[in-house]
C-alpha cells in the first residue's frame, strides 16, 4: 500500500483488521477490480471475445446448480 500521509495509525488498523475478517470479500472486489481494469484497458477485440465465453459458461454453470 502506498504511504498515505493522512490517514491516522488508527485508520490504518481498523482498515487491516476488517481486511483480516473479510478476507473472501476483499479477495472478491480485488478480483473484480482487476478484470474490470484488464478489459477496459489493456483486452483487444479478441480478449474481449473470450471473456465472453467464460461468462457463457459461468452463467451455464451456475442455473445448472
Amino acid at each position: 500500500m502506498t504511504e498515505n500521509k493522512t490517514t491516522s495509525e488508527a485508520q490504518k488498523r481498523a482498515t487491516q483488521a476488517y481486511r483480516e475478517r473479510n478476507r473472501e470479500k476483499t479477495r472478491k472486489q480485488s478480483a473484480k477490480s482487476a478484470t474490470k481494469t484488464y478489459i477496459n484497458n489493456y483486452a483487444d477485440l479478441s480478449e474481449i471475445e473470450e471473456v465472453k465465453q467464460w461468462i457463457a459458461n459461468r452463467e451455464k454453470e451456475l442455473q445448472s446448480e
